[in-house]
């Protein structure tokens, strides 16, 4: 929804500035008494004394009026949900368009610039020629700037910081990512670990617990995607990558990945797989692609109240209470077409094409609905 503030705006602008409303209307040539029923919201002024009464104060029309574009995080939410759902059913660039739209419309609304810029990231890939997909990630990167220079709340900034680096990235910007990330190698204080023993200090142990199992989760996570880039980073040393690998997959095991976070399956399994193709390993290689189609068909990936959570049990309720919740990035069909058009079209994955299982690995992706 929309709202216009002058009125709550200018009583308190004229406050501030300690003067009447008899004084303020001498000024405008106008009588106090339309002052009055300004203040009150009973009228409004003629649009060509907006200038003047904006620059008696000193400030912008904008800022004066007071237009905000008010969305709450429900209906950014649901039009976020929405939007995803469209994005997997129409064509993209109507949809793409309808978020263009939602961003001039409420401009200044960050929670939904940030969302926007989301679904832009996510989608890019459905935008179809190369060109075309940089354009968009080009226009997130646009987003994302903004929020970062503009938008008051530090946590969002901070998030926009992460996905314009992002943008950077798949835009083939390394110098820019260099240039603003380069200088983070302070030790963070674990602020986490402070506020548990708070909790613990008041005898709040359950507060306690649910602080140091997202921490620890987070971390984890974290370290999980760091590793898997690593192997990346020493395919010129297979003596380290042999070493990472190892390391990767039981900690993959040892944290009960598949029944814990599923989704964080999907980002792993399939470098892990392309990382044994290139070794030559076909067996292991198909192992962990059928992981994959496992999680997927099992529907694990997209329901989160189907994961055990025996070691992050408080995991599923802090996703939910999220400000925008545990929604995927992408709907169901995107997510398995993502992963099915790794499976036919990775020339790494060109080891196994020969072999039944691989058959049968699309046979089942096809399958799912």
């Amino acid at each position: 929804m929309e709202k216009i503030n002058f009125s709550k705006n200018l009583l308190g602008l004229r406050k501030k500035r300690k003067i009447t409303q008899e004084e303020l209307a001498n000024y405008l040539g106008i009588t106090k008494a339309a002052v009055s029923k300004w203040e009150l919201g009973q009228s409004y002024p003629d649009i060509t004394l907006l200038p003047i009464i904006a620059s008696y104060f000193d400030i912008s029309i904008d800022i004066l009026i007071g237009y905000e574009p008010i969305m709450d995080k429900d209906e950014v939410r649901k039009i976020y949900t929405q939007l995803i759902e469209e994005f997997s059913v129409n064509d993209f660039y109507n949809v793409y368009n309808k978020c263009i739209e939602y961003e001039k419309k409420y401009y200044t609304c960050y929670f939904l610039q940030f969302h926007l810029g989301l679904l832009y990231c996510n989608h890019a890939n459905l935008a179809g020629e190369q060109d075309k997909i940089k354009e968009i990630f080009e226009h997130a990167l646009e987003v994302f700037v903004r929020i970062q220079n503009d938008c008051n709340d530090v946590k969002l900034a901070k998030s926009a910081l992460s996905l314009k680096s992002y943008c950077n990235l798949v835009l083939g910007k390394p110098d820019e990512i260099i240039e603003e990330l380069g200088d983070i190698y302070d030790i963070p204080l674990p602020s986490e670990m402070i506020l548990s023993k708070a909790y613990m200090v008041k005898g709040n142990n359950k507060k306690a617990i649910q602080t140091l199992q997202i921490y620890m989760f987070n971390n984890f996570m974290n370290n999980i995607g760091a590793m898997t880039d690593m192997l990346c980073c020493y395919n010129d040393n297979i003596d380290k990558l042999q070493l990472y690998l190892d390391k990767l997959i039981k900690l993959t095991d040892l944290l009960e990945l598949k029944t814990e976070y599923p989704q964080g399956i999907l980002s792993v399994y399939p470098v892990i797989s392309i990382i044994y193709a290139s070794m030559e390993d076909k067996d292991k290689c198909i192992y962990y692609l059928e992981e994959c189609v496992d999680v997927i068909a099992e529907k694990k990936v997209f329901e989160m109240n189907k994961n055990e959570n025996k070691i992050f049990d408080y995991v599923p309720e802090y996703l939910e209470g999220m400000d925008i919740g545990n929604i995927l990035p992408r709907k169901e069909n995107l997510i398995i077409d993502s992963f099915k058009e790794l499976i036919l079209n990775n020339p790494a994955l060109m080891i196994i094409r020969d072999d039944i299982r691989y058959d049968n690995l699309i046979e089942k992706l096809e399958k799912i609905k």
